[in-house]
């Protein structure tokens, strides 16, 4: 078994994106969900090319975007919960 830091804002995030691509290979079948999680994937896969040098409250920032940015389709999604999950959580632990 993993050991996970949630102290750890870098391993939360990696573990957010991790989540989001076991999601996207188990949804081949539902295209719409698919590309929603491609687009998803490429937001988070940019942020995270900064995502250490950022504070607490920029991380939070960023992340929010992303989640005003879903499409009404989607904001029930279990991966959107996951994302608002990981936010409420960099919020709580922030500098």
């Amino acid at each position: 078994m993993t050991f996970i830091d949630w102290s750890d804002p870098e391993d939360m995030f990696s573990l957010l994106i991790e989540y989001v691509e076991d999601e996207q290979n188990e949804t081949y079948a539902d295209r719409r969900r698919y590309d929603f999680l491609s687009q998803l994937l490429v937001k988070l896969f940019e942020l995270n090319q900064h995502f250490s040098s950022l504070s607490g409250t920029q991380k939070v920032e960023h992340l929010k975007k992303i989640i005003a940015e879903i499409d009404a389709e989607f904001e029930h999604d279990s991966v959107v919960e996951h994302l608002s999950a990981c936010v409420e959580e960099l919020e709580r632990i922030k500098n």
